[in-house]
């Protein structure tokens, strides 16, 4: 290879393999740094959520059993206020998580849509407008379709995700309640 080769094809291409690799390390040290923090951070949000579709709960134990995907969290109150879960529906713009609080006698207490991905405007409202999730207070943990609901004007792929993932819940909630 020439030098006038080597100036014009290959050293080009050695300099952005070689810029390529240290970004792509860079990125990836980045990420093994900030997971942890992230994933600590979303841990207090959920626990947050968690209190407030419940707020008559002492502390919360996770409760083990459930196999289910969508099933992220579930936790059950100590004092005996009811059981809490985090799950999640397929949204428009991805996964749409929220918590869910059930009594022991299987009442919706509460339930509280988490930030997603869903479009801002239409299926962001899920959890900018708490009215939304209101409507599902005092509902039973029985399984309910989409015209069961007042649904969000202009984001029903998002609130098909809200109720899959209510009934995700449900579900999940009524298989604990058959082992208790």
């Amino acid at each position: 290879m020439t030098s006038k080769q080597w100036n014009e094809y290959a050293k080009p291409i050695v300099v952005l393999v070689v810029i390529c690799i240290v970004t792509s390390l860079l990125l990836a040290l980045t990420n093994q740094l900030t997971a942890p923090v992230i994933e600590e951070n979303e841990r207090k949000v959920a626990q947050a959520a968690y209190y407030e579709v419940m707020p008559a709960a002492t502390s919360f134990v996770p409760v083990e059993g459930i196999d289910n995907a969508d099933v992220l969290d579930v936790q059950k109150d100590e004092g005996g206020a009811g059981i809490v879960m985090k799950v999640q529906g397929q949204g428009f713009g991805g996964k749409v998580p929220c918590v869910v609080a059930f009594d022991m006698e299987g009442t919706i207490i509460g339930v509280k849509f988490l930030e997603n991905s869903e479009t801002k405007g239409y299926g962001s409202r899920l959890y900018e407008d708490s009215s939304f999730a209101a409507q599902f207070a005092g509902m039973p943990a029985e399984s309910f379709a989409i015209g069961d609901i007042d649904a969000l004007a202009g984001a029903t792929v998002s609130s098909k995700a809200a109720v899959q993932a209510l009934n995700t819940a449900i579900d999940a909630y009524n298989q604990l309640k058959e082992g208790m």
